[in-house]
This record gives C-alpha cells, structure tokens and sequence, in this order.
C-alpha cells in the first residue's frame, strides 16, 4: 500500500481539475494504479461506477460498461496515472514525472500480509472477507480468506484479471491469456494460519 506525497496531492489536484472527479475520487484510483505498479489496477469508487478493473494495454471493467462515456474519462484518466506511476519514457507529462516518481509517491511501512519472500506484488485486492496478492515473476497468487493463507502456483497464467463469484459458495476467478481459470484449479504450494492484520 502507498500514500501520497505533498507532491502527490498536487499531482491529485491537476488531474482533478482537468478529469473532472474529485480529489478522493482519483487519490484513490492513484493509490489503485499505484498498486499494480503502473499497469493494472482494481477499485472501487461511486464516481467510476463501483467496483472496476484496468490493464495498461486498453482493458477497463465497469460496473455500467454500457456508459461510455464514463468508462472514456476512467480509462484517460488510468492511462495517464499508469504513465506517472510507471514512469514510461517519453511522452508528455510521463517523463516529467518519471523521475520525481519517489518524491510524489511514498511507501508507507511494510503491511505485507503475504510471504516475504515474494516480494512486492503486480497486484491486490480485496472483497468480501477476502484478499489477494499476485505476484507474475514469481508465477504466485496468496489468497487469505478469515485466518488461512493459501499460495497458490499460477502456472503458464499471466493473470490480468480477478473476479469474486457471489452465493452459497464464494469462489474467485482469475483471468488469463486462457480465459477464465477457477482458483480451484490451480495447485495449492502451501496452506498456512495467519491473524488478519
């Protein structure tokens, strides 16, 4: 998790002004890109619609894909956090940033929940009781649902996406260059307790 610089909130205020949301609006859609370092990210906000998804690349999930319009200013405004955060060379404001990226956005104290020794995750989330970490170089995703931690191997996946199936049985899906893959179907390297944080 990060949290924002005196940099950072002015940065918060720019694109505030120029995306038309509010500040709460993009310092959390910041946070969000921030991450998935630059190139995905998950969110939950009334002013994008509820719950979404982007990928760098041109993927963007909303609550209400049938807006287009809404969903036209979410994905401008990932595109461009996806730039700052990620430092990409080149154009416009990317490159200004790019190298005051430490100054405008600052970790906070370790909170990983997840092993050590996997490192920082591509991606995280969290619904319903239950949260994940993906970690692509590492081919992991821990999952902890109450006080159990499950690592799971990700295989030949390269996951893109993830979504909570709701009812009797909650279950998580993960998307991949395959499709939609059950997390039941992927091996479990190690089952662990742990007290939530």
């Amino acid at each position: 998790m990060h949290s924002l610089s005196p940099r950072g909130l002015a940065i918060v205020d720019e694109l505030a002004e120029r995306h038309d949301f509010s500040r709460d609006a993009i310092a959390h859609l910041v946070l969000a890109v921030a991450d998935g370092d630059g190139q995905m990210a998950m969110f939950s906000h009334p002013q994008f619609g509820g719950p979404g998804q982007w990928m760098q690349g041109g993927m963007l999930m909303l609550s209400d894909p049938l807006n287009h319009a809404l969903n036209a200013r979410v994905d401008a405004l990932c595109h461009e956090i996806g730039e700052r955060v990620g430092g990409m060379a080149g154009e416009g404001i990317a490159g200004e940033i790019a190298a005051q990226q430490p100054a405008w956005l600052v970790a906070e104290e370790n909170t990983a929940w997840w092993p050590e020794e996997l490192g920082a995750p591509n991606a995280t989330g969290e619904q319903n009781g239950l949260r994940y970490a993906y970690f692509a170089q590492a081919r992991r995703l821990v999952v902890q649902t109450d006080d159990t931690l499950r690592v799971y191997d990700t295989l030949d996946h390269r996951i893109h996406g993830f979504a909570q199936q709701q009812g009797s049985q909650s279950r998580l899906t993960v998307t991949s260059q395959h499709g939609d893959v059950d997390l039941a179907s992927l091996p479990v390297i190690s089952t662990g307790k742990q007290p939530l944080s």
